[in-house]
């Protein structure tokens, strides 16, 4: 059993170079997309809507849209796009395949009740920062509003992933007791970046995602987020700490998130009206949830 931070990112290392399993989708809105794809009147607008709901489908749908048989002249760097692409039958098939998988696979199922709130506090973080971003982006008239949804989606793979495989050690065995919170905080803080970008590039995702969970590292990855995309994405994970509903959030905006601030050109009155916002929308996906 990892004693520590170090030991445990070590041995999730590891295990990820021999095996890094699938994510799991979230169970609520895995339902949520097989209820709506059941039904032969489903539009496009509303099938793109509930698939961007989640990492792991919406990165299957851009995979698929984005490999050797289906690619175009140009990436497909969202779901409406990629749907276009493989054709909604196709891409509907993609996401209920997923979704079933999640709902219906009894390991899946029981790695989700290992650390249930650091989940649900990353999903929720997302979704909250996606849409949120996605409206600012719009009002500030930065970025590409759907990049920014997708970049913010995307953005925290690597913390999933961590989770996914210390919960699967945990129910296969590998792992004899749960690390704490605290453990997991230090090491997702050290890992989840490289872990996160790695997992991107091996399914194959347009760089413009990968340059959203790098943040910035590499600056020559940052450019394929249009505009200021990227010190969207940044304020709104740190507004996301300042309401409380990041997995270990701090209550502060953090140094990143206040240069983004002054990146952007806010001041306390906007910046204060983009919080609120935000806390708007965690009420309303915390219902999704």
């Amino acid at each position: 059993m990892a004693e520590s931070s170090k030991d445990l990112m070590e041995w999730v290392l590891q295990t990820i170079e021999q095996d890094a399993g699938d994510l799991p989708v979230f169970p609520a809105i895995a339902m949520r997309i097989v209820d709506l794809l059941e039904s032969p009147q489903v539009a496009l607008d509303e099938a793109a809507s509930a698939v961007s709901q989640d990492q792991v489908i919406a990165s299957q749908i851009l995979r698929t849209a984005n490999s050797a048989l289906y690619l175009g002249a140009a990436p497909a760097t969202t779901v409406s796009s990629a749907i276009m692409r493989l054709g909604l039958r196709e891409a509907s098939q993609i996401a209920m395949t997923a979704a079933c998988r999640s709902l219906f696979d009894v390991e899946d199922r029981a790695e989700l009740e290992i650390h249930p709130r650091i989940w649900t506090a990353i999903w929720h973080q997302s979704l909250v920062c996606a849409y949120g971003g996605r409206s600012i982006s719009r009002e500030l008239g930065v970025g590409e509003p759907e990049q920014v949804f997708l970049g913010a989606l995307m953005r925290h793979v690597g913390r999933l992933l961590i989770l996914k495989v210390v919960a699967r050690g945990l129910v296969r065995g590998r792992l004899r007791e749960m690390p704490s919170e605290e453990i997991l905080e230090e090491g997702m803080e050290r890992l989840q970046i490289p872990i996160g970008v790695d997992y991107l590039r091996r399914n194959n995702l347009p760089r413009v995602f990968v340059a959203a969970a790098a943040d910035g590292l590499d600056p020559e990855l940052a450019r394929a987020l249009e505009g200021d995309g990227l010190e969207v994405l940044r304020l709104t994970d740190g507004l996301a700490d300042v309401i409380g509903i990041a997995p270990f959030a701090t209550g502060c905006l953090g140094a990143a998130g206040a240069r983004s601030a002054l990146a952007l050109g806010l001041d306390e009155q906007r910046l204060e009206l983009f919080m609120l916002q935000l806390q708007a929308l965690s009420e309303q996906v915390r219902e999704l949830l």
